[in-house]
């Protein structure tokens, strides 16, 4: 499988992901990372859980949760293994940031 590098747009963290595309050691791509993303949408999640009628509280239930209407609950857990298992993964091999050339 190739390598793809990923720049953030909002804090310039890099990271590689797989893909079946061939690429070349200057491409890159942008996306935001996992933190970034987060910062970014649990806002707007929020307002929604209140609209909704459930508290909100995305982003910051650990592992459990007991909102069981709410419809963001599988993906909020779901984003907090990730990031656990992300800043895991970076203490074990971080990426070295490259300067933008």
């Amino acid at each position: 499988m190739n390598k793809l590098r990923v720049k953030c747009v909002k804090c310039g963290k890099e990271w590689q992901k797989e893909s079946v595309i061939s690429w070349g050691p200057d491409d890159i791509s942008s996306s935001l990372c996992n933190a970034c993303f987060r910062e970014v949408i649990s806002p707007i999640i929020r307002k929604k859980q209140l609209n909704e009628g459930n508290f909100d509280c995305f982003g910051t239930a650990g592992s459990y949760c007991d909102q069981s209407a709410c419809k963001y609950k599988q993906w909020c857990l779901r984003m907090e293994e990730v990031e656990k298992a992300q800043q895991k993964e970076e203490k074990i091999s971080p990426l070295r940031t490259r300067a933008h050339r």
